[in-house]
């Protein structure tokens, strides 16, 4: 425990991914209550913003988070060239 909050505090671990997975499902239950609130009023359109509503964040999400998983894959790639020239 004390090791990961260590490197929270250091920056080699970093917290975003997380709280953008729990802005994520924030969003998307966002979506659910105006989705709800328009199927309440008898508004028509309420089907859109559940479809359209979810994709939106899901792609809006994903973009930046591709952030973060393209510095993991960065990271990974730097461990295996550093152990390629451990071997030689």
């Amino acid at each position: 425990m004390l090791k990961s909050a260590i490197e929270v505090l250091t920056f080699k671990r970093m917290l975003s991914p997380v709280l953008l997975q729990v802005l994520f499902w924030s969003g998307v239950g966002g979506v659910l209550y105006g989705t709800y609130v328009l199927f309440t009023l008898g508004h028509w359109a309420w089907p859109l913003p559940l479809i359209f509503g979810t994709l939106a964040v899901r792609v809006l999400f994903e973009r930046a988070i591709l952030a973060f998983r393209t510095y993991d894959e960065l990271c990974a790639i730097r461990a295996e060239l550093g152990r390629a020239r451990d071997i030689e």
